[in-house]
This record gives structure tokens, C-alpha cells and sequence, in this order.
């Protein structure tokens, strides 16, 4: 899990699973996180049981304070501001749509990635 500098590397699991398993790496519990971030510990429990939604991009920001990540760690944060960028820059969707559309070259990396999502799908 942990990358060899010691960090722990983004996650692509669904959120509640991603805080699952910080919580398990970092060895804290329910009680710990919900003292370091003043959300409740039940709370918590619903977050990582998937019982409630995926919650505000604010309060992934206090999470992973606690648990020493950025936000950025957390699959949906990333994909919340993927959305606000294509959705501020309509060119920008427009493009990247015409590249997956028309199967046009993507720069390596981006192909790369995209081809391991469709992997697992």
C-alpha cells in the first residue's frame, strides 16, 4: 500500500473503502479519527460501512488531515474536480471528448490509464 517513500499512493477504491483501509494502515480507531476531526465516531462507522454518502469535499479535506493525506488520496475528490474543470472549461470537455470519440492519439501516460480503467471494468 505505502509507495517506497513512505507515502501511501491515491486511491482508486470507492471512498468508504479507501477510509477502511487508511484507518486500518494508519492503525487508528473510529474514537481517534472522530477526536481529531470533531466528527462523530458513528458518523465515521456510516462513512466507512458506505452507509452514507460520499461527503463533502470540506469534510474529506478534515479526514485526511487526520489521516495524514490529501484529499486528493480519495477517488471522488479527485473526480469532483475533474467535473468542475470540464465544466469550466467547455473546450476543454469538448477536445478530450473528440479524442475519445474519434480514438485519436492520447499522450502515453493518459492511455496508459485509460486502458487499465477499461481493464477492470
Amino acid at each position: 500500500m505505502k509507495s517506497p517513500s513512505g507515502e501511501i499512493p491515491n486511491s482508486r477504491l470507492a471512498f468508504s473503502d479507501a477510509l477502511r483501509q487508511l484507518l486500518k494502515a494508519r492503525g487508528m480507531s473510529y474514537r481517534r479519527l472522530a477526536t481529531r476531526t470533531r466528527l462523530s465516531a458513528g458518523y465515521l462507522n456510516h462513512l466507512a460501512c458506505g452507509s452514507r454518502p460520499v461527503p463533502s469535499d470540506q469534510v474529506i479535506k478534515i479526514l485526511a488531515r487526520a489521516l495524514r493525506v490529501k484529499p486528493e488520496h480519495f477517488f471522488e475528490f479527485r473526480m469532483r474536480r475533474l467535473m468542475a474543470e470540464l465544466n469550466n472549461n467547455p473546450e476543454l470537455a469538448d477536445r478530450l471528448h473528440e479524442f475519445l470519440a474519434a480514438g485519436e492519439p492520447l499522450p502515453r501516460d493518459i492511455k496508459a490509464a485509460l486502458e487499465d480503467v477499461r481493464k477492470s471494468k
